[in-house]
């Protein structure tokens, strides 16, 4: 059998104990293991459930597979996934694909740091320190059967990760009664949020839309027979490399991005992009048509990867056929720049029908709203020039048609949303305090 955390959550009190041990033992500056609660604001239908947390060190380890400088390890004598601080480079893609919140920045030290399992001290015979410190017995760790997670509740991450970790408190617990009823209310927060980008991504947000606009330059250059204006189209990419460095905690690390080129979409990423750049800038400063032609390929292929690192981290469907893309994008640019107009409306549509799509389906604020209905709006007014014949040569409204591009992929990283298990909780609560108003 496997060994792992076991945890009861009937026993936990919220004390702290665990976290505080984890932090003292490592001498840490985050707090790797933290106590998430399940109904934290008492509703009286739902029971109160603390739950804690720290790294799982799951057998389908997604930090490990998807980390870029290959910072994470795995130790074979206790299965600990571990991080090498001097490899990480604070990228933070292994936050978006941990859905346990176990990876944590150390805004210090600029890197990630998350819980060890004390595997140096487990492979001498001690237990790890959160649960010896456990006041409780709440939280334990030892042999786990196959089917330890049979009982895991529905509101914690997707299974197949396979964490090292059971949960052995009963789930049929008396709910909390609170008097009077009604008191706790949980607010209902709005998706589709501008204030959710954070600084970080509002520089991925310029990279990828400079990239994405780089590519299809290039290509509409090359359907029309000429090269791509030279200062434009070095500045853009020169411009687009700077930016992404500022994404990163360790700047002088970014060599190591393209160290897990096997598992990582990140390093998949950046390692197209150098290549990209290399051959297209070789291209369009030596006029070379067929390295042009072969500058456009890679691109392509490029655009396709950026959107995997995406879809790498959050599975659902939307984001599979999100109107933000930078490959449908990137066609449609093209499609708008050389003003082929069958293949701009077929995927004009795509993206009028998904982005329709998101606003009805969605709970959004007004300020968001407005942010979508100008998308729109500007693909409409765009797209009737570029039919009509007006959108030849001016600037003012092939300027309109990239703003509208830009506001989508501002849009994109607005409905980005990894599954984390804060998020999980909160929507279960909201699901369930639902059905209770339904009856």
């Amino acid at each position: 059998m496997a060994e792992g955390f076991i945890f009861d959550h009937n026993k936990c009190v919220n004390c702290g104990a665990c976290g505080a041990a984890c932090t003292l033992e490592n001498g840490w500056s985050v707090q790797p293991r933290e106590i998430y609660t399940y109904n934290k604001d008492a509703l009286t239908s739902l029971p109160l459930i603390n739950l804690s947390l720290a790294c799982n060190h799951c057998e389908t380890a997604v930090c490990l597979e998807g980390c870029p400088s290959s910072s994470f390890f795995r130790d074979h004598v206790t299965n600990a996934v571990i991080i090498d601080d001097s490899k990480c480079i604070g990228c933070r893609y292994c936050q978006w694909n941990c859905p346990y919140d176990a990876p944590k920045f150390d805004y210090s030290k600029r890197i990630i740091g998350k819980c060890n399992l004390c595997y140096s001290g487990l492979i001498e015979g001690r237990l790890p320190a959160c649960t010896y410190a456990c006041p409780t017995g709440a939280l334990s760790y030892g042999e786990i059967p196959v089917s330890g997670n049979d009982n895991i509740f529905k509101w914690l991450p997707d299974k197949k990760l396979n964490p090292s970790l059971s949960l052995t408190g009963k789930q049929n617990v008396v709910p909390v009664r609170v008097i009077p009823e009604n008191i706790f209310e949980p607010e209902i927060s709005l998706s589709g949020d501008i204030n959710s980008i954070v600084t970080g991504e509002w520089i991925l947000v310029m990279f990828t839309f400079l990239v994405t606009l780089s590519v299809s330059s290039l290509i509409s250059s090359l359907f029309m027979g000429k090269f791509p204006d030279i200062l434009f189209f070095v500045s853009t990419l020169i411009l687009a490399g700077i930016i992404s460095l500022f994404h990163l905690g360790k700047k002088s690390r970014s060599w190591r991005a393209v160290s897990n080129l096997k598992t990582s979409p990140l390093s998949r990423e950046i390692a197209l992009f150098i290549i990209y750049s290399l051959l297209s800038i070789s291209a369009v400063s030596f006029h070379l048509p067929f390295l042009m032609i072969i500058s456009t390929f890679a691109g392509l292929i490029m655009l396709i990867i950026v959107d995997t690192v995406y879809i790498y981290a959050d599975k659902r469907k939307k984001m599979m056929f999100h109107s933000g893309q930078t490959f449908l994008s990137g066609l449609l640019i093209v499609s708008f720049l050389t003003a082929n107009v069958i293949p701009f409306i077929f995927i004009a549509l795509i993206k009028l029908v998904t982005s329709v799509n998101n606003i009805l389906t969605q709970k959004i604020s007004s300020v968001n709203f407005s942010i979508r209905f100008l998308r729109i709006a500007l693909l409409l007014i765009t797209g009737i020039s570029l039919i009509s014949g007006l959108n030849k040569g001016d600037t003012l409204i092939i300027s309109l048609f990239l703003t509208g591009e830009l506001f989508d992929r501002i849009i994109f990283y607005i409905d980005f949303d990894p599954d984390n298990i804060n998020k999980l909780i909160y929507k279960n609560i909201t699901e369930a305090k639902d059905e209770k108003k339904r009856g």
